[in-house]
């Protein structure tokens, strides 16, 4: 007979879950996870405040022993007989595995049903390590000390496995209520807050973040394979262990230690044009479940004319009757569908018909009610006819795909022009693309001025296009095909993201600016 393979081996330790002493079992498994190295029998289990009798114990034990979640402890005793060696008692050690699915299923049922906090905090710690490590130790990895380098690896990678864990149990949460029918207008507020509110920060704080740790990621590229080499191989502590188990089956790294973890937390951050990064996946689901809310919106305003789910509410009618005697349930009956007993058939008329026939009226003398033929004929209300064909709306899709990649390019020559204009806005004539973008930096810009009219800027999410606004003595024109605009008393210059560094504290329009970016080169004097 063929061997069962390792998964199903390993699926047996789930066993004990789904039996039907599975409160014996999780208390047999706690007392052993709690403790370190315990190696216990059935008394002793006893012994320590299990209140259940021990030949259950024992047979409890032999079950998890059996599907390897406990150990049969190897024991030296002295006897003079075969049955006084099967009469001491067995000892029991928990498997490495064993505690490992505990444990896990202890935080399983610790866990609640609701939403989990985002510690939206970590990202930025995170990208304040990898700039660290980028700037400093991850240069020269071998230079280093090991230890140091190893403590910066693992914040660096907890944190961000605590982040990205989080994140998606918030959104496995939001999914779940996203596919309820029948929130009421309460609940559709207090959804409402936790999508703008609260998912709109973590995506604000992703967004802040992932241009920072992409660019310490690029840096760190070269000196990732020295850096790797450093935490394994000079690791003393490391080789002893991997020494210490033959073959190395049960050593597990930690997080950080490999280059697949490092090619995970840059495939998060890095967008990829067959998958794309973990950020814009996030950025996408939020757009997502904000469009859903806006369906359950839609839903509830047209509620009062149109047929929604009233499962809620029959369930609460359904709790009603459960707890109603034989008599009150006939009242709840009545009142809840209006139906009485055959005295009285109640039966939805036309208006014209309803306003003649009074509801107490006798049926007996009443004119006949009209009934549909598919009920009358065949008894139910099933439509017959033609299948109404699904609308096509590919070409629509098409269209708006063009004319958001026309605008994108429109913006992306608007973001090139003034970038080659430069400081030589007031020599230049703009296109209206490069209008529209000057205007909405400059916007930006003035509103970071303050009151006391200092130095403002303003740059753009998807262009590296950075506006700067100084006070000046003269006025600025800049000429474009939608007319002129008059900068009074500023001094305006575009550049790729550098600060420029002005010849004056109050410098005139024409006076000449050095800009401190090496993508620009200028001729003059500061």
């Amino acid at each position: 007979m063929a061997a069962p393979p390792a998964d199903s081996l390993r699926l047996r330790l789930y066993g004990y879950l789904s039996a039907q002493e599975v409160d014996d079992y999780l208390a047999i498994m706690s007392r052993f996870t709690d403790a370190l190295l315990a190696e216990w029998s059935s008394q002793d289990l006893v012994d320590h405040g299990l209140d259940i009798p021990v030949e259950t114990v024992e047979a409890r034990c032999r079950y998890l022993a059996d599907h390897g979640n406990l150990l049969i402890s190897p024991r030296e005793v002295r006897v003079t007989s075969i049955a006084e060696y099967q009469r001491q008692p067995a000892r029991y050690a928990v498997s490495a595995l064993g505690a490992r699915l505990h444990r896990e299923v202890q935080a399983f049922l610790a866990a609640t049903g609701g939403a989990r906090e985002v510690p939206r905090e970590l990202l930025g710690l995170v990208a304040d390590g990898l700039v660290a490590l980028a700037d400093g130790p991850g240069r020269h990895p071998g230079a280093a000390d090991a230890e140091d380098l190893a403590g910066v690896v693992s914040t660096i990678f907890g944190q961000f496995y605590e982040f990205s864990v989080s994140v998606t149990d918030f959104y496995t949460y939001i999914g779940s209520v996203l596919t309820r029918t029948d929130l009421d207008g309460d609940q559709w507020m207090g959804f409402k807050g936790l999508l703008l509110d609260y998912l709109e920060s973590i995506v604000d704080s992703v967004r802040r973040h992932s241009p920072t740790i992409e660019a310490a990621l690029v840096r760190l590229e070269p000196s990732l394979p020295a850096l790797l080499d450093r935490l394994g191989s000079e690791d003393k502590a490391f080789s002893r262990l991997y020494d210490a188990s033959p073959g190395a089956e049960g050593i597990e790294r930690a997080r950080g230690r490999s280059r697949a973890d490092w090619d995970q937390l840059t495939e998060w951050f890095t967008d990829d044009r067959t998958h794309g990064s973990g950020a814009r996946q996030l950025r996408a689901a939020a757009g997502q479940a904000v469009g859903s809310l806006l369906g359950n919106l839609k839903r509830i305003n047209g509620a009062s004319a149109h047929e929604t789910s009233l499962r809620r509410h029959f369930l609460k009618l359904a709790g009603w009757f459960d707890a109603a005697t034989p008599e009150s349930a006939h009242v709840l009956y009545t009142s809840a569908f209006g139906l009485y007993g055959a005295r009285h058939l109640g039966v939805l008329l036309p208006d014209e018909l309803a306003e003649a026939v009074p509801a107490t009226a006798s049926w007996w003398k009443s004119p006949a009610a009209p009934v549909p033929v598919s009920l009358r004929e065949r008894g139910d209300r099933n439509p017959r006819g033609r299948t109404v064909r699904v609308a096509d709306h590919r070409g629509q899709k098409q269209r708006l795909l063009a004319a958001s990649r026309a605008e994108a390019d429109r913006r992306a020559m608007g973001c090139a022009e003034l970038l080659a204009v430069g400081r030589r806005l007031g020599e230049a004539r703009l296109s209206p693309a490069a209008t529209e973008v000057l205007l909405e930096l400059l916007g930006a810009a003035t509103a970071t001025m303050g009151p006391h009219r200092g130095e403002g800027s303003a740059t753009l999410v998807d262009h590296r296009v950075a506006l700067w606004v100084t006070p000046a003595e003269s006025d600025l024109v800049i000429r474009g095909d939608g007319g002129d605009l008059s900068a009074h008393n500023l001094d305006i210059v575009v550049t790729s993201g550098a600060r420029p560094v002005w010849g004056r504290a109050a410098p005139t329009r024409n006076d000449a600016l050095v800009v401190e970016d090496a993508d620009v080169e200028e001729e003059g004097t500061a």
